[in-house]
């Protein structure tokens, strides 16, 4: 997420009730019903819906899997009809008109309405397409328990729009559908805020409208493509290749904890070695190609999927054949800026490479394909079965938006989900009059594998623990003592952490952030730092604390942490 400027921040901010100015019936709070005195014990913790033995499927699995794959297209149209940035003079990808920067008003409204990138600075508007951008799905199915899983090529997801896939599918034998953004900061914004100013969104109605149909789309073509399946496992560590972690992947905000681990899991017809899809989940912000483009692309994610299905070349020369089918990737835990802004990248030969370029990202897929094809070669250490249990289970709740800026996105209508529990009737007042929001946490089961869905960035040391430094790259300090509000680990918590809290026999367990929703960056208790007084969320603290400011509030994580805890604990009754 980009920095707002904080000078417009403060105006707008007086909509969120700073100022004196309004009548008394503006400033009042809106009466809240208080309910009876006793309510008495919550009720039991219980999932929205689960798999199997829920009401859509009794029966469970039956032993034989089935999968199918497709993707349809979401690349956003620029053609002669689009406006596109004809002058940037300082050559920063930004339009500035202060600069001198000029652009073609190709509908000749008077009005600069180009497709906006999201991600970095803003407003960043394309001018042409690098490659194009997908929703790839994979639709699974053991009996009568059928889960559905989207990969989006876009910058984030909010779970409204995940609601709106649901609905378009209701008529389908899915039983759960689950839509992550890879969040790459080279597709369109589908956030909101990278528009001409900090009051105007930079999302297309009509775009993400087709998001949502094509994404529901390619789960129909998914359906009507289901092969019997087998499926194998396997995982690799950035550590363990040239260069260790660093090569490929960075932590940019201490304490330097990375999970570096890459789960894969590939379906191939039964019987045969023909790929229906490979899925591969770890974590790094799709940003590697850098602030200064202009071309919408999918980052380094484009050439790691190309090399997965078609081959790479690897570290001495050789031709590696692709596995063929599609290649689907999920974002890990890529909170606390995990990505590539401290990577050392090189080519096999051991030739550097400029970083925030094209280059970059296209080096740094090519090899992340190259691992993951040796991972899944004779000598990767892979586990295959011929079919695979399947299994699921989701509980939505709200979670209060006490961040400030995120007010003021609200108010200037930014985001486009809904905001609940509070009166827009009345002036927005944090802790008094503020909005919820909805969302969600999921559990994914396949076979041996685990899978846990966070709503947001979520820190890694929240998923891995690794505050004795055993995630911390070689030769990096897990913390910069003299840097201002460093963490202090010894108020880290011991755990057990999120993965301690998969099921015993998972072999694999993953994680997936930005999974059906985008609700900012989820931090650790101890170590969430806010500018003091009214620039609270508005302001960086001093040090490394730029993610409070695109948080959804400071009690963010522990809401979200009841919730996943008490998924991942829940049995139906009678197991």
């Amino acid at each position: 997420m980009n920095r707002w400027i904080f000078g417009v921040l403060c105006a707008l901010a007086l909509a969120c009730g700073d100022d004196d100015d309004g009548t008394e019936a503006d400033m009042a709070a809106p009466e809240v019903d208080a309910g009876p005195p006793d309510m008495g014990p919550p009720p039991p913790f219980e999932p929205d819906s689960y798999c199997p033995g829920g009401g859509g499927c009794p029966s469970g699995n039956d032993g034989t899997l089935m999968v199918g794959t497709a993707m349809r297209d979401i690349t956003p149209v620029i053609d002669e009809n689009t406006d596109i940035l004809t002058v940037d003079v300082n050559g920063n990808a930004i339009w500035d008109p202060g600069d001198g920067d000029e652009f073609l008003d190709a509908n000749e409204n008077g009005e600069f309405d180009p497709v906006f990138i999201a991600g970095f600075g803003s407003p960043r508007p394309a001018s042409g397409v690098h490659d194009p951008q997908w929703a790839r799905a994979v639709v699974m199915r053991n009996g009568d328990v059928t889960i559905a899983m989207v990969a989006l090529d876009t910058f984030s997801i909010f779970f409204d729009d995940v609601q709106v896939m649901r609905e378009l599918l209701a008529d389908t034998e899915v039983d759960y559908l689950a839509a992550c953004a890879s969040h790459s900061h080279q597709a369109a914004d589908t956030l909101g805020i990278y528009g001409t100013d900090t009051s105007s969104s930079g999302v297309d109605p009509a775009y993400l409208d087709r998001v949502r149909a094509e994404a529901a789309g390619a789960v129909r073509d998914a359906l009507a493509d289901m092969r019997t399946a087998n499926v194998q496992y396997t995982t690799f560590r950035f550590r363990d290749q040239p260069g260790g972690m660093l090569r490929y992947v960075s932590d940019n905000r201490h304490p330097i904890i990375i999970d570096d681990e890459a789960r894969i899991v590939r379906f191939t017809e039964a019987g045969t070695d023909t790929t229906i899809a490979t899925v591969v989940n770890f974590a790094s912000h799709a940003e590697y190609w850098g602030s200064r483009n202009s071309l919408l692309s999918s980052d380094f994610v484009h050439w790691m999927r190309e090399g997965i299905e078609n081959g790479v070349t690897g570290p001495d020369g050789e031709e590696v054949a692709g596995v063929g089918g599609s290649a689907l990737f999920f974002e890990g835990a890529l909170g606390s800026q995990i990505g590539p802004q401290k990577i050392e990248p090189e080519t096999w030969d051991g030739t550097p490479v400029e970083t925030d370029t094209m280059e970059a990202a296209q080096v740094v897929g090519e090899q992340m394909a190259y691992f993951v094809l040796e991972a899944l070669g004779d000598g990767g250490g892979s586990v295959t079965d011929e079919t695979a249990d399947l299994g699921y289970r989701h509980r939505s709740f709200f979670i209060d938006v006490e961040n400030r800026g995120f007010h003021i996105a609200f108010l200037n209508g930014l985001f486009i989900r809904e905001g609940y529990n509070w009166d827009p009737d009345f002036v927005l007042r944090p802790g008094i009059n503020e909005p919820d929001v909805l969302t969600e946490v999921a559990v994914v089961d396949i076979g041996r594998l685990q899978l846990q869905l966070i709503p947001g960035e979520i820190d890694p040391s929240l998923f891995i623990g690794g505050y004795d430094g055993s995630h911390t790259p070689e030769g990096a300090a897990i913390v910069d003592e003299t840097e201002e509000n460093a963490p202090d680990l010894t108020m880290a918590p011991e755990g057990p952490y999120l993965r301690d809290l998969a099921r015993p026999d998972a072999e694999f367990v993953g994680i997936l952030g930005l999974a059906n929703d985008e609700i900012g960056y989820l931090l650790p208790d101890f170590d969430y730092v806010l500018f003091p007084g009214a620039g609270a969320y508005l302001i960086e603290a001093e040090g490394q604390h730029y993610e409070e400011t695109n948080s959804i509030g400071i009690n963010g994580w522990s809401r979200v942490k009841a919730q996943i805890e008490q998924l991942l604990a829940w049995v139906p009754e009678g197991d």
